[in-house]
This record gives C-alpha cells, sequence and structure tokens, in this order.
C-alpha cells in the first residue's frame, strides 16, 4: 500500500531489526518513527472508513489467508508474525504466477523479508493448506475469496478466483528460493 514504507525498509530494515529500532550510526535520525507513522497511517485510512466492515477489498489482509491455517498445524513451531510474513511472499509468488508482477519485484519482497530475518517459507505450506485456506475465506468473507495481491510495490488488488492449479504452480516457484528461516 505504500512504496516510501517498502523503500525505508528496503533500505534501512535490517539496521533497524539489528537496533530493534533505536538510533544507530548507520540509518538516519527519524527514520524508524517515520516507519512506524507510515504503518499506522495506512492501518487507520484502510480501517477507519470501514468500521462496520461493509468493505471486505482491503489490502490490510494481506498475508491473512493462509497464515491463519499454517498457525493451527498441530505441532508447528511459527508465531503469527512469521506466518504472516509467508503468507505475505506465497501471496508474492502468486502475483507473479498470474503475470502481475515481474521476477525482479519478487527478488527484491523476498530481499528485504530476507534481511528483516523474516521467514518466506514453511514445510507445512501444502497444496491441501493452500486450498483450504481459500475455502476458509470463502467462509469468513462473505462468499469470496478476496485474496489481496499486489500489481506493483506499493499497489493491490483483491481477488477471487484462485484456482488449486495455481497453487500448486506457486508451490513449485517457491522451491525456487533460497528460504533461509
Amino acid at each position: 500500500r505504500s512504496s516510501d514504507l517498502f523503500e525505508l525498509l528496503e533500505a534501512h530494515g535490517a539496521a533497524l531489526v539489528e537496533s530493534r529500532l533505536a538510533s544507530n550510526p548507520s540509518t538516519p535520525a527519524g527514520v524508524s518513527d517515520r516507519i512506524i507513522d507510515l504503518s499506522i497511517q495506512i492501518m487507520l485510512e484502510e480501517l477507519g472508513p470501514n468500521l462496520w466492515e461493509t468493505k471486505l477489498d482491503r489490502c490490510v489482509d494481506y498475508g491473512h489467508t493462509f497464515s491463519k491455517l499454517l498457525e493451527m498445524v498441530p505441532g508447528a513451531d511459527i508465531m503469527h508474525g512469521e506466518a504472516v510474513n509467508v503468507d505475505g511472499f506465497f501471496c508474492v509468488i502468486l502475483a507473479y504466477v498470474r503475470g502481475y508482477i515481474t521476477k525482479d519485484i519478487v527478488d527484491r519482497v523476498f530481499a528485504v523479508m530476507q534481511s528483516l530475518s523474516l521467514p518466506t517459507n514453511s514445510a507445512d505450506l501444502t497444496s491441501e493448506l493452500a486450498w483450504q485456506s481459500c475455502k476458509d475465506a470463502i467462509e469468513h468473507r462473505h462468499g469470496e475469496q478476496r485474496i489481496p495481491l499486489i500489481t506493483d510495490i506499493g499497489e493491490s488488488i483483491c481477488v477471487s478466483d484462485i484456482t488449486p492449479e495455481e497453487l500448486d504452480r506457486a508451490l513449485e516457484e517457491m522451491k525456487k528460493y533460497d528460504h533461509k528461516m
């Protein structure tokens, strides 16, 4: 939803993670505050006018389609934020498989996620779990999948027609990346 936020994380995210968002010599003053402010602003802009959730095509649902079931796998050792990031990268791959974004954008997003020490894959993200997540989304999003996919850095659309075959192609594409966590 914000190319500015992405670019700040791309340029300074690793140093800010290492310093736990504190001031540090390799990050200009005010960057961590700007990242937090932008994050809050985006959430308020998205959710504020929609208090009664009449609009369900929301970019803030990014990362919350497949993560729910990932977290619920018996014995899974994954925290909520980690599952959301795995979901987010999977959705980036889905966007690529659909032709919405280029490989360069996928690689940029992957590099930022890796620089922030966030997991980008899980052994529990299977074809069955992914399809069940889509069916679960339909139940909880008023009869449609409404899965946010990026179309560029800072831009997204919601789609409701993802097929099991697309999920399988995306899972195959995920294997091409060196997931370090």
